[in-house]
């Protein structure tokens, strides 16, 4: 029983950790192609009414012509002045208002039914666009998707940055993952042809795959569970735009992201034990590393339990205990791996260029031990399907959207 455990942690550790160094050095060159996809950019808000107005601006001045795209606020159940303020800055907003129904997910389907009727009038678009309302986006945007689609992928991620990552220890901590999960993860996978996750912002899908598949995403982590189901019912992958930018909101205090994790594991576990099987089926039926790669990420916080694991086992093969008859009882072994695994994410953030953020592991570190209660009370919360809306108040002005542009591009 041990040895089966340690083979298991140490394949669902090393196994991403060689994918996220084989693929992350590789950044393939994109050539902008003459824009020609209509865009449909949809942009979710309940209750925005602090920060949806910057949204709404950056959006319309993008460098991409007008007439090939549409804005589209989603003003979900809002009960504030998040409507006006999305229509005094040019916005077309959007009011839903169904209780019954609560939750990202739920407001996406309701404005593609609106965009079927839109497309019956005459008003057709090629993609959709998805953002939050914290969300700054940079002005490419459009123009790095619009290639994308061309090249023939039907399902885009962006490129998700945090617009407030100097501000407490606790954004700190968001954006040193999020810049070496960008790397070592997403990027890595598309220059190796799997497939990139969908982060719940800054994605496009087409309207084809859309009206062929459906959305069907109304989960907690609505981004994970369209992800699987897109892999699943098609064979296909996930593009990553590693150029094309997202600037995130990130909570400030660690009341705030306890709140925002807890939800994200509650829907990743419950997507994990939908769709666990069927991707493991199709593992076995293709003999797929798109669709084995993919399943190795839907059991990813069991691999953050493991990390634990391997350390005992590490700690016991030091001190000269055998765990097992037949364990893996060589600490070079566990070394090794340990080693690889912690080195990922700083080689990550050397190719993003962000060497002098190095320090912030140390409040990283302190903030990744936190992801062991909340992984255990998602899991034990998964059919708990009631969403928690994060407060968002982090309005940033366009010339700090600039400097954000230009930092990332340093």
């Amino acid at each position: 029983m041990f040895v089966i455990v340690q083979v298991i942690s140490l394949v669902l550790i090393i196994y991403p950790t060689v994918i996220g160094f084989l693929g992350m050095g590789r950044k393939k060159a994109s050539t902008l192609a003459a824009p020609q996809k209509r865009f449909a950019v949809l942009v979710c808000a309940h209750n925005e009414e602090q920060v949806v107005g910057q949204i709404v601006r950056n959006i319309l001045k993008l460098d991409y012509p007008k007439e090939l795209y549409d804005l589209y606020v989603i003003c979900d159940n809002c009960t504030d002045h998040t409507a006006d303020v999305v229509r005094e800055n040019g916005g077309i907003a959007m009011e839903r208002h169904d209780v019954t129904k609560k939750g990202k997910g739920h407001g996406l389907e309701w404005m593609f039914r609106q965009l079927w009727k839109f497309e019956k009038e005459g008003t057709v678009y090629d993609a959709v666009v998805m953002f939050d309302a914290d969300n700054l986006v940079s002005k490419n945007f459009l123009q790095v998707m619009n290639s994308k689609l061309l090249e023939g992928h039907e399902v885009v991620q962006g490129y998700l940055d945090s617009k407030n990552p100097a501000d407490s220890w606790i954004t700190k901590s968001y954006a040193f993952a999020y810049w070496s999960t960008n790397r070592v993860y997403q990027l890595a996978r598309d220059n190796m042809n799997l497939s990139a996750q969908i982060g719940g912002t800054g994605v496009v899908v087409t309207t084809d795959v859309l009206k062929t598949i459906g959305w069907g995403a109304t989960s907690l982590t609505e981004d994970l569970e369209f992800t699987q189901r897109y892999i699943i019912q098609t064979g296909k992958r996930v593009a990553w735009a590693h150029e094309a930018k997202i600037y995130d909101e990130k909570p400030l205090d660690m009341k705030a992201s306890w709140k925002q994790r807890v939800r994200w594991m509650q829907g990743h576990a419950a997507c994990m034990m939908k769709y666990g099987l069927p991707l493991l089926k199709e593992t076995l039926r293709t003999r797929s590393l798109l669709h084995f790669d993919a399943l190795v990420y839907l059991i990813s916080p069991s691999r953050i339990i493991l990390t634990v694991l391997l350390v005992v086992f590490m700690a016991a093969s030091l001190s000269g205990i055998k765990i097992a008859d037949y364990g893996l009882n060589n600490i070079w072994v566990y070394a090794a791996t340990t080693f690889m695994y912690v080195a990922l994410p700083f080689a990550g953030l050397l190719y993003e260029k962000k060497a002098g953020k190095m320090l912030w592991f140390f409040p990283t570190f302190i903030y990744s031990l936190t992801w062991y209660p909340i992984i255990l009370l998602g899991f034990i919360k998964r059919n708990q399907n009631v969403w928690s809306h994060t407060e968002h108040t982090r309005a940033i002005s366009e010339v700090d959207v600039e400097r954000l542009e230009k930092e990332a591009m340093a």
